[in-house]
Protein backbone atom coordinates (compact mmCIF):
# COMPACT_ATOMS: atom_id res chain seq x y z
CA UNK A 1 0.00 0.00 0.00
CA UNK A 2 1.01 3.70 -0.82
CA UNK A 3 2.98 4.69 2.33
CA UNK A 4 1.27 8.27 2.48
CA UNK A 5 -2.17 6.22 2.65
CA UNK A 6 -1.09 4.31 4.94
CA UNK A 7 0.04 6.76 7.25
CA UNK A 8 -3.14 8.54 6.76
CA UNK A 9 -5.42 5.84 7.69
CA UNK A 10 -3.43 4.66 10.87
CA UNK A 11 -3.57 8.43 11.57
CA UNK A 12 -7.43 8.27 11.26
CA UNK A 13 -7.78 5.16 12.97
CA UNK A 14 -6.01 6.66 15.86
CA UNK A 15 -8.48 9.57 15.69
CA UNK A 16 -11.22 7.43 15.75
CA UNK A 17 -9.42 4.98 18.57
CA UNK A 18 -8.80 8.51 20.73
CA UNK A 19 -12.44 9.87 19.86
CA UNK A 20 -14.05 6.72 21.37
CA UNK A 21 -11.42 6.98 24.64
CA UNK A 22 -12.85 10.70 25.63
CA UNK A 23 -16.69 9.32 24.94
CA UNK A 24 -15.95 6.30 27.24
CA UNK A 25 -14.32 8.72 30.03
CA UNK A 26 -17.29 11.32 29.45
CA UNK A 27 -19.57 8.21 29.60
CA UNK A 28 -18.30 7.47 32.83
CA UNK A 29 -18.47 10.18 34.19
CA UNK A 30 -22.08 10.66 33.38
CA UNK A 31 -22.64 7.41 35.06
CA UNK A 32 -20.43 8.17 37.99
CA UNK A 33 -22.05 12.00 38.51
CA UNK A 34 -26.16 10.12 38.20
CA UNK A 35 -25.06 7.83 41.01
CA UNK A 36 -23.70 10.18 42.75
CA UNK A 37 -26.13 12.46 42.50
CA UNK A 38 -29.26 10.10 42.54
CA UNK A 39 -27.80 7.83 45.70
CA UNK A 40 -25.92 10.67 47.56
CA UNK A 41 -27.79 14.12 47.35
CA UNK A 42 -31.16 11.83 46.65
CA UNK A 43 -31.56 14.63 43.65
CA UNK A 44 -30.84 12.34 39.80
CA UNK A 45 -30.02 13.82 37.28
CA UNK A 46 -32.74 13.64 34.52
CA UNK A 47 -30.49 13.75 31.58
CA UNK A 48 -28.26 11.09 32.68
CA UNK A 49 -29.84 8.78 30.38
CA UNK A 50 -30.81 10.64 27.51
CA UNK A 51 -26.54 11.22 27.47
CA UNK A 52 -25.69 7.90 27.85
CA UNK A 53 -27.68 6.55 25.36
CA UNK A 54 -26.49 9.28 23.23
CA UNK A 55 -22.55 8.12 24.29
CA UNK A 56 -22.68 4.44 24.04
CA UNK A 57 -23.42 3.81 20.28
CA UNK A 58 -20.87 6.49 19.20
CA UNK A 59 -18.37 4.74 21.49
CA UNK A 60 -18.54 1.55 20.34
CA UNK A 61 -19.12 1.92 16.76
CA UNK A 62 -16.09 4.32 16.18
CA UNK A 63 -14.23 1.34 18.03
CA UNK A 64 -15.82 -0.46 15.41
CA UNK A 65 -13.55 1.27 13.11
CA UNK A 66 -10.44 0.64 14.55
CA UNK A 67 -11.46 -3.35 15.15
CA UNK A 68 -12.16 -3.50 11.02
CA UNK A 69 -9.07 -2.11 10.51
CA UNK A 70 -6.79 -3.93 12.96
CA UNK A 71 -8.74 -7.31 12.35
CA UNK A 72 -9.11 -7.56 16.07
CA UNK A 73 -12.58 -8.72 15.75
CA UNK A 74 -13.40 -12.50 16.18
CA UNK A 75 -11.57 -14.91 13.49
CA UNK A 76 -12.32 -18.40 13.63
CA UNK A 77 -8.81 -19.57 11.72
CA UNK A 78 -8.61 -23.78 13.21
CA UNK A 79 -10.98 -24.53 10.21
CA UNK A 80 -8.98 -22.20 7.25
CA UNK A 81 -5.88 -23.21 9.04
CA UNK A 82 -5.77 -27.18 7.00
CA UNK A 83 -6.36 -25.88 3.68
CA UNK A 84 -4.04 -25.07 0.92
CA UNK A 85 -2.90 -21.42 0.82
CA UNK A 86 -4.68 -20.72 -2.26
CA UNK A 87 -8.46 -22.09 -0.54
CA UNK A 88 -7.21 -20.24 2.60
CA UNK A 89 -6.89 -16.82 0.35
CA UNK A 90 -10.25 -17.82 -1.20
CA UNK A 91 -11.56 -18.29 2.13
CA UNK A 92 -10.40 -14.76 3.54
CA UNK A 93 -11.55 -13.18 0.19
CA UNK A 94 -15.39 -14.51 0.82
CA UNK A 95 -15.43 -13.69 4.40
CA UNK A 96 -14.55 -9.43 3.54
CA UNK A 97 -16.98 -9.85 1.02
CA UNK A 98 -19.62 -10.67 3.40
CA UNK A 99 -18.33 -8.75 5.86
CA UNK A 100 -18.72 -6.01 3.53
CA UNK A 101 -22.26 -6.96 2.09
CA UNK A 102 -23.46 -6.84 5.61
CA UNK A 103 -21.76 -3.63 6.55
CA UNK A 104 -23.68 -1.89 3.68
CA UNK A 105 -26.96 -3.44 4.44
CA UNK A 106 -25.86 -1.73 8.05
CA UNK A 107 -25.04 1.30 6.63
CA UNK A 108 -28.46 1.43 4.44
CA UNK A 109 -30.59 -0.05 7.89
CA UNK A 110 -29.43 2.74 10.00
CA UNK A 111 -29.78 5.74 7.77
CA UNK A 112 -33.44 4.59 7.12
CA UNK A 113 -34.18 4.50 10.97
CA UNK A 114 -32.03 7.73 11.19
CA UNK A 115 -34.09 8.98 9.08
CA UNK A 116 -37.23 7.61 10.14
CA UNK A 117 -36.69 9.20 13.61
CA UNK A 118 -35.56 12.78 12.28
CA UNK A 119 -38.33 15.05 13.95
CA UNK A 120 -38.59 13.15 17.01
CA UNK A 121 -36.61 15.07 20.15
CA UNK A 122 -34.88 13.36 23.10
CA UNK A 123 -37.52 14.80 25.85
CA UNK A 124 -34.42 16.04 28.06
CA UNK A 125 -31.91 17.14 25.43
CA UNK A 126 -33.82 18.21 22.97
CA UNK A 127 -32.17 16.96 19.82
CA UNK A 128 -33.27 14.11 17.32
CA UNK A 129 -33.24 10.96 18.22
CA UNK A 130 -31.56 10.23 14.90
CA UNK A 131 -28.14 10.96 16.57
CA UNK A 132 -28.41 8.19 18.29
CA UNK A 133 -28.62 5.91 14.95
CA UNK A 134 -26.79 7.88 12.57
CA UNK A 135 -23.77 6.54 14.61
CA UNK A 136 -24.24 3.48 13.25
CA UNK A 137 -24.50 5.06 9.46
CA UNK A 138 -21.14 6.98 10.05
CA UNK A 139 -19.27 4.05 11.42
CA UNK A 140 -20.55 1.36 9.07
CA UNK A 141 -19.49 3.67 6.20
CA UNK A 142 -15.81 4.24 7.52
CA UNK A 143 -15.99 0.56 7.73
CA UNK A 144 -17.13 -0.17 4.23
CA UNK A 145 -14.27 2.01 3.06
CA UNK A 146 -11.69 0.07 5.24
CA UNK A 147 -13.11 -3.59 4.13
CA UNK A 148 -12.94 -2.59 0.30
CA UNK A 149 -9.33 -1.30 0.56
CA UNK A 150 -8.76 -4.51 2.60
CA UNK A 151 -10.53 -6.45 -0.33
CA UNK A 152 -8.13 -4.50 -3.22
CA UNK A 153 -5.48 -5.72 -0.95
CA UNK A 154 -6.00 -9.05 -0.79
CA UNK A 155 -6.56 -9.73 -4.39
CA UNK A 156 -3.57 -7.17 -5.05
CA UNK A 157 -1.29 -9.71 -2.65
CA UNK A 158 -2.77 -13.02 -4.01
CA UNK A 159 0.74 -14.07 -4.94
CA UNK A 160 2.61 -13.16 -1.99
CA UNK A 161 -0.15 -14.60 -0.31
CA UNK A 162 0.19 -17.84 -2.27
CA UNK A 163 4.04 -17.85 -1.10
CA UNK A 164 3.21 -17.71 2.43
CA UNK A 165 3.65 -14.52 3.35
CA UNK A 166 1.26 -12.28 5.50
CA UNK A 167 -1.74 -10.12 4.68
CA UNK A 168 -2.34 -7.10 6.73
Amino acid sequence: MNVMLEKALNRFIKFTEVIAGILMVLLTLVVFAEVLSRYVFDYPISSSTEMTQLLFPWMIFLGTIAVTKNEDHLKITVLQERFSLGAQWVMQLFAKVVMLLFSVYMVYASYLLASAVQMQPLPMLRISKSWLYISVTVSFVLVCLLLILQVVLLIRRRNTFMEGGEIQ
